[in-house]
């Protein structure tokens, strides 16, 4: 399974997921602190910077000595203030750039906890969301999504929060199912049956529910295949024309019959069509946000 992002979470904070993963931590985790190079590592970016410095006063000095003895005195001397000042800006830059928080850390930072990471979930929660995350994958990248046959049904705003929403509830059940367990171990008393009994069934119909959610969207991303292959399939009978010019070719006087096929397979290809994309926006008016 793949992390979960909140909908208002930016693409940049998604795609900064790919190249540095390392940099998102799970939910339970504290937020990230800010982070620079002075706080992270205060002694290796003060003798950088100290070495920057020498460098650079060195590098001023010799190009100083030589001006000096190629240039004349006023040219030698404008030519000195002018690297001065360009070292100056450079050092600047330098320390700015030490005191400034990574762009990364401070995304993950101003994001924590509206993303979901794969170690959020027990083995349970993650094959739902797993489940979860395939059929949405599979809603917004059909064809028939991509052509806008489904706009009504607003995928790109209903799918996000549905899977958002659903993520939310899994986690929270990988913590009550863990916090159980922990309280579970050792001797059983009455006492603590009383207690967990009752929560164990208000878990398992949360269970019940997101399993029932899931399926809607299962039976959704279903609906919405059966119309893409139905809209391949009317892509492929365009080649009809094509074929009956072949037999033209080769069969002067042959069987008649297989083009009509091809005007019969037109009329029920588009029927079937027809109900395919009906089904499809049926099953995915089930997902709708309340207003």
């Amino acid at each position: 399974m793949e992390p979960v992002f909140a909908p208002d979470v930016p693409e940049g904070v998604r795609r900064l997921y790919e190249h540095r993963p390392e940099l998102f931590v799970p939910a339970d985790a504290p937020r990230p602190k800010r982070e620079t190079s002075w706080s992270v590592a205060p002694g290796n970016t003060f003798g950088t910077l100290l070495v920057w410095i020498a460098v650079c006063v060195g590098g001023w000095i010799l190009a100083l000595i030589f001006m000096a003895g190629f240039l004349p005195t006023a040219v030698a001397a404008w030519g000195a203030v002018a690297l001065a000042g360009v070292a100056v800006l450079v050092t600047g830059g330098v320390f700015v750039k030490s005191a400034v928080e990574d762009r990364g850390h401070k995304a993950v930072r101003l994001q924590h906890r509206k993303y979901l990471l794969p170690d959020d979930f027990d083995d349970d929660a993650s094959r739902l969301l797993g489940r979860a995350q395939r059929a949405v994958k599979t809603v917004l990248e059909a064809t028939v999504t991509q052509r806008g046959l489904l706009d009504d049904v607003k995928n790109e705003l209903v799918l996000p929060e549905q899977l958002w929403d659903i993520a939310q509830v899994l986690r929270e059940q990988t913590v009550l199912r863990a916090r159980q367990c922990e309280v579970a171990r050792g001797m059983a008393t009455a006492e603590l049956e009383a207690v967990l009994g009752p929560q164990r069934r208000a878990l398992s119909l949360s269970v019940e529910a997101i399993k029932r959610k899931v399926d809607l969207l299962d039976r959704y991303a279903d609906r919405v295949r059966s119309a893409d292959a139905a809209l391949r399939a009317e892509a492929a009978l365009e080649d009809g024309d094509r074929y009956i010019e072949l037999l033209a070719r080769t069969e002067p006087a042959g069987d008649t019959s297989v083009v009509q096929g091809f005007a019969d397979e037109a009329t029920a290809l588009k029927d079937t069509l027809t109900r395919s994309i009906n089904a499809a926006r049926d099953a995915g008016r089930t997902l709708a946000l309340p207003e």
